[in-house]
């Protein structure tokens, strides 16, 4: 089968296929286990980053993890390529995210000569707005801020939203709201997370307010809230997120 017949397919049996079950999806469906082709690909993928090493995944592109799987032995399926792809171009509406589509094309790749590496954090940025509001922020902060998340290329952002999914036994909603869908995240195209040093995985909980490095971007004028709380995209608030690219807020 093609790519545009299997697209044509997946686009009527999407829902089928991202949460392993044979009726159609509704607001009320619940899932309580990840369907298996999620959980191989996660398999897969963790297999590709120990190869590559973090710091390459993040911005890994689509087609050179596949040729990675293939030297470690886990070459993708047909079947898996084609979950993947109607995850990355399926309407995430459906359950329950509203944010925009900010990455077009799966396959994009993302040129090493646009990223600015920040030392000690295992992570980069876009060089130009990004890489200048981050040195503003870091001026102002100092050694107690850290950069927690920079540049996500799609491959990255499914290595994190299949875990999460995996995660919450395979509740798409639930995984959506604290990880975009690959293609639609602002850290593919410039937002960044911070912390504070030493303040572990409370950097990513509202506790995270209770922080002076949050106290003074906020009350600075330094930090935009691109997911304030209650708002209509289906996203957690996260005040922890660096809005650099202007935009409809997605996470």
């Amino acid at each position: 089968m093609n790519r545009r017949s299997f697209m044509a397919y997946t686009g009527v049996l999407s829902s089928t296929l991202l949460l392993g079950q044979t009726e159609e999806f509704n607001e009320t469906t619940s899932i309580r286990k990840a369907s298996p082709v999620a959980v191989a690909l996660l398999d897969k993928l963790n297999t590709v980053q120990d190869r590559v090493g973090y710091v390459s995944f993040n911005t890994i592109s689509f087609d050179q993890m596949l040729k990675e799987a293939t030297y470690c032995n886990k070459p993708l399926t047909p079947y898996e390529i084609g979950y993947i792809e109607t995850i990355f171009y399926g309407n995430p509406r459906r359950y329950g995210f509203y944010g925009e589509r900010t990455v077009p094309r799966l396959t994009v790749v993302t040129p090493k000569s646009s990223l600015h590496y920040i030392d000690k954090t295992g992570h980069s940025l876009l060089k130009g707005a990004a890489v200048e509001k981050y040195a503003t922020i870091k001026k102002l902060i100092g050694d107690d801020l850290i950069l927690t998340s920079g540049v996500r290329a799609p491959v990255k952002q499914l290595h994190l939203f299949l875990k999460k999914m995996v995660c919450e036994g395979g509740d798409l909603r639930e995984t959506s709201a604290s990880i975009a869908p690959p293609g639609f995240t602002f850290h593919g195209i410039g937002d960044f997370d911070i912390g504070k040093v030493g303040y572990g995985q409370f950097n990513f909980t509202e506790k995270f307010e209770e922080t002076d490095v949050f106290k003074k971007l906020y009350h600075g004028g330094y930090i935009t809230i691109r997911y304030t709380s209650n708002n209509p995209y289906g996203v957690r608030y996260e005040p922890w997120h660096i809005k650099v690219t202007p935009g409809n807020e997605t996470a």
